[in-house]
């Protein structure tokens, strides 16, 4: 029977493996040699930085799944490798949209899976944050001349500000009645 140190050894070498061949997939894309492998596939051309971002993810899904721990390892590999495959050779716009759709994707995750009531305050803020990315970007590079992007940006930090004021009050709150932060333990406003 395999001890718990040599299962995290196992886990960790596989995914320094995967962070090793998602290098290899971007670099490979920047040097445009993955174009005739999707072109093989008899896959449309033009999309190749989407076929190597569902590539990695599908590398990252199958290598958790082998190694059953440390999901968030190859989550995060893949988030950035993803990242970078998806703005590689893109428009500066493109780029802040993308991390921004990532930056939302990851605190929705967190919000979904999370119990934990302060994780999923924070990932409510990150989400929160990601939107301010975009108002930001596009405020920058679709109308450069008004500032309106950047007044809507604070008022949602105000608003954020607020809400984790009043979420974090709650959540104290709670924990001083129930002694736990779990979400799935609040039953106070059950009848």
């Amino acid at each position: 029977m395999a001890t718990k140190e040599t299962k995290s050894g196992a886990a960790t070498i596989l995914a320094i493996a995967y962070a090793i061949v998602a290098t290899v997939l971007v670099t490979m894309l920047a040097n445009g040699s993955l174009t005739g492998f999707f072109s093989a596939l008899s896959l449309r051309g033009g999309y190749n930085e989407i076929y190597t971002f569902i590539t990695i993810a599908f590398l990252g899904t199958l290598a958790s799944a082998i190694a059953k721990e440390n999901q968030g390892t190859f989550m995060a590999v893949g988030t950035v490798f993803g990242f970078i495959s998806l703005t590689l050779g893109q428009d500066m716009l493109i780029r802040y949209l993308t991390l921004g759709a990532v930056l939302f994707g990851i605190g929705m995750y967190g919000m979904v899976v999370s119990r934990n009531a302060v994780r999923v305050l924070m990932s409510i803020e990150l989400m929160l944050n990601a939107v301010n990315i975009n108002l930001v970007a596009f405020a920058r590079f679709v109308d450069p001349i008004h500032v309106r992007g950047q007044i809507f940006a604070i008022f949602i930090l105000t608003v954020a500000a607020a809400e984790a004021a009043v979420g974090l009050a709650i959540v104290l709150a709670i924990y001083r009645n129930t002694a736990t932060v779990d979400m799935e333990r609040f039953n106070l406003l059950k009848w």
